[in-house]
Parts: structure tokens; C-alpha cells; sequence
């Protein structure tokens, strides 16, 4: 290798996340995207590299578009090339937002094929649903000879970190060459390991998506050389989370206690979590204290009362217990006419773990997932309430009523003369006026049916 070469390692931008239901925190999201732009520019990197979920969303708005391609454009003025894959909160059926970008040449879409970066060739997976990774076919890719390092970028939870479901070894023995790194998206946290000669890293989010993640937000510098790879890590500054414990006390000086202790810290257009401790018997107003905040120019206030997961002084009195209402709810929802995808939707809307400002994003992705596993060719499984509705509908139709006679007021009925029958054709007319039997159209389902 002649020279050094320096490679950006990102993901997870999540650009278009409207975070708290605030525009603000969009626009940090964007921001953050254009520090690592910046940054590259800066440093005169070779390449920017991003592992998948560069939008938050299937559907970007218009305008999150057309910011992302001013960025973007910036990077290609410096004639700096992005490289990037497809994550699994962007992914659409066909056609990809990265497949758009690359027709106006802003962005290379990583895959089969390498990207030569000097003597590095880099190569792309995906983002792949969890039941297709076994059958992963490897052979695709297309080998350089006069690569002199090979790395990898996937948009994946693999194992051996938190939540794998794709085994990094298994990629590694598979892959037709050998690779010295693999560069991973979807993980907002940034790890580095070795996985016998590969080393194998997530570069984190350039945002905080929930307010879990606490460690700050950056970005990797990948730098290959004679002597092998080397892993860097640059931090980039986002707005800050603030989390501030009050301990609640006395009844008649909570309030108090609750200002002054936000008054230590500097609260002023950022994100605070209170969290509030102590005497479980004192009332509080979180509206009151969600004012006070808002004077003091907080971007977003929330409120967690911690105190009900204190030791309850009632301990020893007789257990009361009452029929739980989500099982309830379930045994009322089976009954209803729900698709598997309502069952569904329902079950992540009453899930009280996943938070509310994430359940849009969670149904959505969960639904996808549906659909990529779906075999449209096949008749829609109805549940047993929908089965039983079907059989109904199949029941013999009524007998042919007889045609009504009418009878002149006075009249019996018996009495009436017999009309008279039609003079029958022959066989060959029979034939000739016959009309041809309609053919059993099967049915046609879309998508709907399924959902």
C-alpha cells in the first residue's frame, strides 16, 4: 500500500425523527448528519461510509430530502465519495432512497460488487429480516485480487454483541475472501471487538434516539495502512440529555425542594428527565412543575414518578387481587374480526414497554417484516371468527320461489284455469339459445385481504 487511507464510519442518522413530537429535535438529527459531513471535508478523508437508517423513515418528507441532498452535495464538491447501505427503518420493496441518490451521484450503494478505495475493497450487506439470514447466499460477491485489505459494512445486530441475531464468525467463514473489518449499523452503541483477525465495530448513532443513550454521540475513523487497521473514534457535540433526581420530603416544602434543586443546573434548551423519589404520600402536580421548566427554556420536560417502587408501609395487610384487563382485553379482542396485522398493531399499542413517542416507528417496521414473510400465493388464513363467517355465507341458497299467481277479488283460487305451457323448442334450438356456462373465476387477493 502506497499510502494510508481514511475511511468514516456512521450510521444511524435517522434523519426526519421528529423526536418528542419536536421540529427542533428534527433539525438536530439533520445537524448531526452535516457535523460528520463537515468533519470529513475537514480531514480530506477518502471515503464516508454509512451502514444503513440514514433516514428515520420509509416515507421521508420533502423536505428531509432535499436537506439531506444539500449536505450531501457538499461532499461531493470535495469530490469525497459516500458509500452507504440500506437500513431496515428506510427499507422499502423495490426500489431504495439510496438508489435515488446514486442516480443524481451522490451516493455509491454498497454491494456485490466492490468499491476500490485505493488497495481497500469494500463491500455491502443490507439490512436482511431476521428468517432470511440462514439462507444468505454468499456466493454473490465478486472478489478483487489486488485488494490488499477487505471490509465489510452490514446494517445488522450480530452476535457477539448485545441482541445478535446473525453470528459474526458464521459471516466470516462464509464470505469468499478474507476480511479485515467489519463496519455495523443498527446498534446505537458503539462497541469494537476482534473476532479472530477481523475487527468488527458499531459506530453508534449521530443522535440520541431515546433517552437510554446517554453515552456521547460520534463517529469511527477507520484507517488502513501497512500495518492493518486501525480503529478511531471522534466525537461530535449534540443537545444534551439532562437527567435531575429530586427527593421528595416534607409535603410542605415539595415544591420548593423541586425548584431549587432544578435550579442548580443549567436546563436552559435542553432535554430533562426529572425524576422524582422519596414520600410517596405528598401530591404533586407534574403540570406545575412542567411550567416551571418552561420558563426556565427547557426544549422538552419529562416526568418520571419513581415513587410507587418504594417499599409499601401496607406490607402486612391481606393481598387484594383483581382480575388482570389486558387478558381481558385479549379474550374481547379474539372475538373481534381482526387480520393477523390488527392482532398485531394492537399488541404493540398495549404494550406499556415500548414508549408511545416509538410506537408509529415499531408498527411500521413490525408490519413490513409481515409483509416480506407473507406468500401471497397462497389463500389468506382466516382466524375461526372469520372461518365461521365464511361457512355462513356458503349455505344452500333459498329454493326458486314459485311465480305468484293473481287472483281477481271474488275469485278462488282453484279455480283459476291452468296457463298455459310454453310450446317447447327442439333439441337443436335448445342448443342454439343455451347459454354457455360461466368458468369459475378464482378469487383475487391484494394486499389488503392479508392485513
Amino acid at each position: 500500500m502506497d499510502r494510508e487511507i481514511r475511511l468514516i464510519h456512521t450510521a444511524d442518522t435517522h434523519i426526519g425523527y421528529r423526536q418528542y413530537h419536536s421540529d427542533v429535535r428534527r433539525r438536530d438529527f439533520l445537524e448531526a448528519f452535516e457535523k460528520v459531513i463537515d468533519d470529513a471535508i475537514d480531514m480530506k478523508v477518502d471515503a464516508v461510509i454509512h451502514a444503513g437508517d440514514l433516514f428515520d423513515s420509509r416515507n421521508p418528507t420533502l423536505e428531509d430530502i432535499l436537506e439531506t441532498i444539500q449536505i450531501m452535495s457538499k461532499l461531493k464538491a470535495a469530490e469525497i465519495p459516500l458509500l452507504g447501505i440500506v437500513g431496515n427503518h428506510e427499507s422499502k420493496q423495490q426500489t431504495q432512497w439510496l438508489d435515488l441518490l446514486e442516480n443524481m451521484r451522490l451516493v455509491r450503494r454498497l454491494g456485490n460488487s466492490p468499491f476500490m478505495a485505493g488497495n481497500i475493497a469494500i463491500y455491502g450487506i443490507d439490512s436482511i429480516p431476521r428468517p432470511k439470514i440462514q439462507s444468505f447466499d454468499y456466493s454473490v460477491f465478486e472478489t478483487a485480487r489486488e485488494a490488499t485489505h477487505n471490509i465489510l459494512v452490514m446494517h445488522q445486530l450480530m452476535k457477539p454483541f448485545p441482541f445478535g441475531e446473525w453470528d459474526v464468525a458464521e459471516v466470516i467463514h462464509s464470505f469468499p475472501c478474507a476480511l479485515d473489518a467489519i463496519l455495523l449499523g443498527d446498534y446505537h452503541k458503539y462497541e469494537k471487538t476482534k473476532v479472530e483477525n477481523t475487527w468488527v465495530t458499531y459506530c453508534g448513532s449521530t443522535e440520541r434516539n431515546s433517552a437510554a443513550e446517554e453515552e456521547p454521540r460520534g463517529y469511527n475513523l477507520i484507517t488502513v495502512s501497512q500495518k492493518g487497521i486501525d480503529i478511531g473514534r471522534r466525537q461530535i457535540n449534540t443537545r444534551e440529555f439532562l437527567h435531575i433526581v429530586v427527593d421528595i420530603k416534607d409535603e410542605n416544602d415539595a415544591y420548593r425542594d423541586i425548584f431549587n434543586t432544578i435550579r442548580e443546573y443549567d436546563v436552559k434548551e435542553k432535554v430533562v428527565f426529572i425524576e422524582l423519589k422519596g414520600n410517596l404520600q405528598v401530591d404533586i402536580a407534574y403540570s406545575e412543575i412542567e411550567e416551571f421548566l418552561d420558563k426556565q427554556g427547557v426544549l422538552v420536560s419529562r416526568i418520571s414518578d419513581l415513587r410507587s417502587n418504594c417499599p409499601d408501609e401496607t406490607e402486612n395487610q391481606p393481598e387484594i387481587i383483581f382480575s388482570d384487563p389486558d387478558i381481558a382485553a385479549r379474550e374481547e379482542i379474539k372475538k373481534m374480526d381482526l387480520t393477523d396485522a390488527g392482532l398485531l398493531i394492537d399488541e404493540i399499542i398495549r404494550d406499556l414497554s415500548i414508549p408511545k413517542t416509538t410506537i408509529d416507528h415499531k408498527t411500521e417496521a413490525s408490519i413490513a417484516t409481515m409483509i416480506e414473510q407473507m406468500d401471497f400465493s397462497q389463500e389468506i388464513p382466516l382466524n375461526i371468527h372469520r372461518q365461521k363467517q365464511v361457512e355462513s355465507n356458503r349455505k344452500e341458497e333459498p329454493s326458486q320461489k314459485e311465480e305468484p299467481v293473481f287472483v281477481e277479488k271474488g275469485e278462488d283460487k282453484k279455480s283459476r284455469p291452468p296457463r298455459k305451457k310454453k310450446k317447447e323448442t327442439n333439441a337443436v334450438d335448445k342448443d342454439v339459445e343455451q347459454k354457455p356456462q360461466k368458468t369459475k373465476v378464482p378469487r383475487q387477493y391484494n394486499l389488503g385481504d392479508y392485513l
